[in-house]
């Protein structure tokens, strides 16, 4: 009995926005229409195939290089593929994106196709940054108590370890400051 196709709704619930086709012979990289759109890509142009260097274009600068060596390398290696980056900054903004698949050798060993799907990480990624952040707000709202406790049983090398402690805990803290702006401010 066949299986039957697994709903959309399914998919995108799982954060999948798509799938690609990588054709080694050719040179081309087939997009679905999600994912071309999440890339800024045309979503015709992209179901036709884009070449590797325009799909390259569209990732992050900071990313460009590490998924460019890495997709090389998969090529020559074949078989299953993992590699996560953001995209350049396009009317869906700067995602996170996994592209997960598998790349098929011929018998002499030269990699003929990949294909798989990208998941949208974005979201997952902001839920887990905030998570983190409130885990570290309770870890120092305790130590501020446990502070005041030592103070209280008038231990002061207690008292200067545990203000050892709240000045890591305050840099952990700081990691989830926004970054400033490149840009002087007047």
């Amino acid at each position: 009995m066949a299986e039957a196709p697994i709903p959309q709704s399914i998919l995108e619930a799982s954060g999948v926005v798509g799938t690609w086709t990588h054709d080694y012979w050719a040179g081309r990289l087939a997009l679905s229409a999600t994912f071309a759109g999440l890339l800024g890509l045309d979503p015709e142009a992209a179901a036709n195939g884009v070449s590797l260097e325009a799909f390259l274009d569209r990732t992050h600068p900071e990313d460009r290089i590490r998924i460019e060596s890495y997709l090389h390398a998969v090529a020559e290696t074949g078989g299953p593929m993992e590699a996560e980056f953001r995209t350049r900054d396009t009317r869906a903004g700067i995602r996170t994106l996994l592209l997960r698949g598998r790349i098929e050798r011929d018998p002499a060993g030269g990699a003929t196709r990949g294909r798989g799907i990208a998941i949208d990480r974005t979201e997952e990624q902001a839920a887990n940054l905030v998570q983190s952040e409130r885990m570290v707000n309770r870890m120092a709202e305790h130590i501020i108590a446990l502070r005041d406790l030592a103070r209280a049983l008038r231990r002061p090398a207690l008292t200067d370890r545990i203000e050892h402690l709240m000045i890591e805990i305050g840099f952990e803290l700081a990691r989830f400051l926004p970054e400033p702006e490149d840009e002087p401010r007047h």
